[in-house]
């Protein structure tokens, strides 16, 4: 008996020395600094613990995805150096508006009014853009009279809410969200299908009301 407790004294000694470096080998600075990227760029890799868990191995398939990389789920090189050319393009821009922050939005953004018989400036909402490759669902980017970013839209059809339909990654500005809005609508140009409105506004309740 006393041989058997000596064992499991040394064995819990052994644990508690050794256990740290467990830990340990399985932190990565790398990792880490991966996580502060996709944290930053709007994909949640859950504690930046520089562990590459399940929720980091998720975040980086969603960003591999959007950059058009293989998706390994895994911090190799050529994941790793475009996550830090990301970090570097938005230290250059420090101090200047970031894209789609300022009318016209740019890129395949067209305003909507110009793809549609629709006026240019809707009372409560803005002046909208979208990539006509994303209708119906959107986003539409609302911006009001001086050319600022007050929202993102997305019209979402009843008949897909239905059938359960998801939408996975849908883009969103990168701006602080105020409140969200929901409201139903039968359908206007455009989108004639009955649809819900989903509003992220980035400016305040009372700003928002204003609009005209």
């Amino acid at each position: 008996m006393r041989t058997s407790k000596s064992s499991w004294f040394v064995m819990g000694m052994l644990c508690l020395v050794l256990w740290p470096a467990v830990i340990a080998a399985h932190v990565d600075w790398r990792v880490a600094q991966a996580q502060e990227q996709l944290n930053a760029a709007g994909y949640d890799p859950g504690p930046i613990d520089g562990i590459l868990g399940p929720l980091t191995r998720m975040a980086l398939r969603r960003y591999q995805d959007s950059q058009k990389l293989p998706q390994t789920g895994v911090l190799d090189e050529v994941t790793r150096q475009v996550l830090l050319s990301g970090e570097r393009t938005q230290t250059d821009r420090e101090g200047q508006p970031e894209p789609g922050l300022k009318s016209p939005p740019g890129g395949e953004y067209k305003k909507i009014s110009e793809l549609f018989q629709m006026h240019d400036f809707f009372p409560g909402l803005g002046i909208l853009y979208v990539d006509p490759t994303t209708v119906p669902v959107g986003p539409y980017l609302a911006y009001d009279q001086q050319g600022n970013l007050v929202s993102t839209v997305y019209m979402v059809p009843l008949k897909d809410l239905r059938a359960g339909k998801a939408f996975n990654n849908l883009v969103v500005a990168h701006a602080k969200v105020d409140h969200v809005d929901v409201y139903y609508t039968n359908g206007h140009p455009g989108v004639s299908d009955p649809h819900y409105h989903v509003v992220l506004w980035y400016i305040s309740a009372k700003r928002a009301a204003a609009l005209q």
